[in-house]
């Protein structure tokens, strides 16, 4: 506050200008927020507009460029708002619940290793066994945690029952969709099938002219592998996408590219029910079929 003061701004009528870098830049986000200031935070790739690619890095020069950015383009800055204290709990739960999901992940695979090595000590049986145990009750205990921190809480709640009305998609799925972007009242699902690392990409230069039409592979990890095991899911269990994955199959369509129509599909679904507000409806028909049957 000291500086900005001394450099004559005022929290009315100046806009802070910073970079997304996580647990930090939530803090401060936090603390210019509660001091009254106006706070824009912007992706790393903003600074492309202002500046070539540039061999320097330093705090200096991006705060510079960062500045340069927030004069040049005032207009399309949008002012963000720290995260609830709910979000945030449950943001930070669910992250140490995906480190010991994964670290029991690692177990059990020392363990199914050793089960093929009969030298193995007894003792690193023994330690495995114990640490899977205590692995699973604190999972257990986060998960109790979250779905408590959803119930207490109407928004979340409410997102949370009509995502899960949707076909293939689980608890922990949800989970995601709801950190991703509670407080979003109108996804697009072309930009979130992008951000996902599932938009189909057509290639259609020079050699490639014959390839496939692919999806990146890049994005958000995470949700791209639950995406994926949703549509998996809902492809198994639901006659609706039984029936479309089948026809995908009879015309002889790969199984990862069908799989992946079946993940976008899932995506356009969850947008539109999350912009509507409306549970999913299995009886429903867009209007893209109703037109197929008129002609």
């Amino acid at each position: 506050d000291q500086w900005l003061s001394a450099q004559g701004c005022h929290p009315g009528d100046t806009i802070i200008c910073t970079e997304d870098t996580g647990l930090y830049g939530k803090r401060l986000l936090m603390a210019l927020t509660q001091a009254e200031w106006s706070v824009a935070v912007e992706k790393t790739t903003i600074l492309d507009k202002v500046g070539p690619e540039h061999h320097r890095k330093t705090d200096g020069f991006d705060a510079r460029l960062l500045a340069e950015y927030a004069d040049r383009f005032s207009d399309q800055l949008r002012l963000t708002e720290p995260p609830e204290q709910s979000l945030e709990r449950m943001s930070q739960l669910y992250s140490e619940r995906r480190r010991l999901v994964r670290q029991r992940t690692a177990t059990k695979t020392k363990q199914t290793q050793a089960a093929q090595q009969p030298c193995c000590p007894e003792l690193l049986r023994e330690t495995w066994s114990r640490q899977l145990q205590l692995l699973g009750e604190q999972i257990t205990a986060l998960e109790a945690r979250i779905r408590q921190i959803v119930e207490a809480h109407a928004g979340l709640s409410s997102y949370f029952r009509l995502l899960a009305s949707i076909p293939g998609m689980g608890e922990v799925t949800v989970w995601l969709w709801l950190i991703q972007f509670y407080g979003q009242t109108d996804l697009n699902p072309k930009k979130i099938a992008s951000r996902f690392g599932v938009a189909p990409h057509c290639h259609r230069s020079g050699s490639s002219v014959r390839g496939r039409t692919r999806s990146s592979g890049h994005g958000a990890s995470e949700m791209r592998a639950n995406m994926t095991l949703a549509a998996r899911s809902a492809s198994t269990h639901y006659d609706r996408f039984k029936q479309y994955k089948q026809r995908k199959l009879d015309e002889g369509k790969p199984w990862p590219v069908v799989r992946n129509n079946l993940v976008n599909k899932l995506i356009t679904i969850s947008c539109a029910i999350w912009n509507s507000g409306e549970f999913y409806d299995p009886d429903h028909t867009s209007r893209f079929d109703r037109e197929k049957k008129v002609a």
